[in-house]
């Protein structure tokens, strides 16, 4: 299986969701968040929820590391937080090493299992939570 990067912007609550399917790479992700600072809607004020849900994390803690200090330079023009959401043990290991990055002053990173706490970290109101999700489903690979 290929890996699966998208990403949608959705102006309305202020949000970047950043989905990741199969294996997520450092050149992968790095091209990624690339794109979307370079979409004609991204906002540097929208907040973000990384979907790693289905992702088979293939990066080693280097990695993750100058991942974390690109993105820190890249996203550093304005105060957002940013929700990573996770399945699986190995996912929410390598999600809370990239997120206790030190360089991290203006980006609010937490790890989360569940939609409705990324929400909540990101103050998108519940009530949008299905409208996510079924977002989100349309950016998944089908089987």
């Amino acid at each position: 299986m290929s890996s699966i990067y998208k990403y949608l912007i959705i102006s309305n609550l202020n949000l970047i969701i950043q989905f990741h399917q199969n294996d997520l790479t450092f050149e992968g992700i790095k091209k990624l968040k690339q794109t979307i600072v370079n979409d004609s809607k991204y906002n540097p004020e929208y907040n973000f929820i990384i979907d790693l849900r289905l992702a088979d994390i293939k990066m080693t803690p280097n990695e993750l590391q100058r991942y974390g200090d690109w993105v820190q330079d890249t996203l550093s023009d304005a105060q957002k937080s940013m929700a990573l959401l996770t399945s699986n043990t190995n996912q929410v290991t390598n999600a809370t090493i990239y997120r206790l990055n030190a360089n991290f002053t203006n980006l609010n990173y937490e790890v989360f299992s569940t939609m409705e706490a990324a929400l909540r970290h990101v103050d998108i109101n519940i009530s949008n939570m299905q409208f996510i999700e079924t977002e989100i489903s349309k950016l998944k690979e089908k089987e």
